[in-house]
């Protein structure tokens, strides 16, 4: 006997019965669309980290669509790194890959990594929020409206059962090749491995994985996905006020559902019976995905993501490993140089240098711009390695620029 089947048995024995009354639930069938069981599924309620499916789900669009690949990095802001828990702990001033990323909000449910990705692939969270909503329409979750990346409570945010059923099943049949990584047990971030705790992944004969969270305005959440056979379904369950209880009620759903599809099947076959259940709306898993629309604007708001990185070649350094960076160099000769960024453009390369020069009141110095790969390196020439040093340090200071000291070549 299943774990969860004795569990349940045994709250039932001593009298523990689940609190069942305005619970959102559904079960539905992810290849016809059809609701095999619901309740209070069209209610709305805040989502908690059941967002992060909308959040992962531009993710991929941007994945599949050449905007991003897994071993880009994306870099992390104060905001980000402030975020309150469940997080991994990034750092501001340093990055994360999108595939470290995209782990981190599927098995930990991180908050600062959504905003990681939120400002990413929407310039701020509030744009990205707004990609959110609008993607929803397109996919007909007529009843959902997201506020932030994460899922963390804020006014205004909703989501019912059913539309979240609709966005799983977009999500399987627009990205299947990234769908597979719900069933990930497990990753490492910084020697630190982070393990699922979706209780429904580990206990449930065919679970594929998918989506828990809460928060404290609406109780205990889960999105469930299962196969047996060639029938794949999914749960939603919204409301709960125990993980134990949501748990076993996604599982029992499940159990519920592929006993429903069995019983379906044979009257179909027997021509007794042509349809019993109702579908969901088709053109979640049927029609374009409609991030396609943001496409642009996603890949726009990557681009300038990725300039804020390209402006330090040690994006990850802090000021006291740049100091201790120059006190290690090899001095060699007096025409030492400080590097201020790094831009696409020639121009930016060199008004960026300019800016530099005269905050530092270092007139006469000359401004250098190389090119290595498809970046412009802004650099100003002509200090010795002691006053390289103090310039970086006053910049730092200052500005909170990126600035580090270049060794002469040769």
């Amino acid at each position: 006997m299943k774990f969860w089947k004795v569990v349940l048995g045994l709250m039932l024995i001593v009298g523990i019965t689940p609190a069942w009354a305005g619970i959102s639930t559904l079960v539905a069938d992810t290849k016809s669309g059809f609701i095999l069981k619901s309740d209070n599924a069209t209610e709305k309620k805040p989502p908690a980290s059941l967002t992060k499916l909308m959040t992962l789900y531009l993710t991929f669009g941007a994945l599949e669509n050449g905007i991003l690949k897994m071993d880009d990095r994306l870099p992390i802001s104060e905001k980000a790194a402030a975020q309150p828990k469940s997080k991994i702990g990034v750092v501001a001033g340093e990055s994360i890959t999108v595939k470290d990323a995209v782990l981190a909000l599927i098995i930990k449910s991180a908050n600062d990594v959504a905003v990681v990705v939120a400002e990413a692939l929407g310039e701020n969270e509030e744009q990205f929020a707004d990609l959110m909503t609008r993607t929803a329409k397109g996919l007909g979750l007529n009843d959902t409206v997201f506020k932030n990346a994460s899922g963390l409570n804020e006014e205004g945010q909703v989501s019912t059962a059913k539309d979240m059923a609709i966005l799983t099943m977009a999500l399987i049949a627009h990205y299947p090749q990234y769908y597979e990584l719900f069933a990930t047990p497990s990753f490492t971030y910084k020697g630190q491995t982070y393990n699922s705790h979706n209780t429904v992944l580990q206990q449930y004969e065919g679970a594929e994985g998918l989506k828990t969270g809460y928060v404290s305005a609406v109780g205990y959440n889960i999105i469930s996905t299962a196969r047996k056979g060639d029938a794949r379904l999914v749960s939603i369950v919204i409301g709960e006020d125990t993980p134990l209880k949501r748990d076993l009620r996604a599982m029992r759903l499940l159990d519920q559902g592929f006993h429903q599809v069995d019983v379906q099947r044979r009257a179909e076959m027997s021509g007794k019976l042509k349809s019993a259940f109702n579908p969901l709306n088709r053109r979640a898993f049927i029609a374009k995905p409609p991030v396609q629309v943001f496409l642009p604007l996603m890949k726009t708001c990557w681009q300038q993501s990725q300039k804020k990185l390209a402006r330090s070649s040690v994006p990850q350094k802090t000021k006291k490993k740049v100091v201790a960076a120059v006190d290690t160099a090899v001095e060699q000769g007096d025409n030492w140089s400080i590097q201020v960024g790094a831009f696409e453009g020639e121009q930016k390369a060199r008004q960026t240098a300019e800016k530099a020069i005269s905050i530092l009141g270092a007139i006469g110095k000359e401004i250098r711009t190389p090119q290595v790969n498809r970046f412009f390196r802004s650099r100003i020439e002509g200090f010795s390695r002691n006053e390289a040093q103090k310039a970086c340090q006053r910049l730092l200071k200052g500005t909170g620029w990126q600035c580090f000291p270049v060794a002469p070549q040769g």
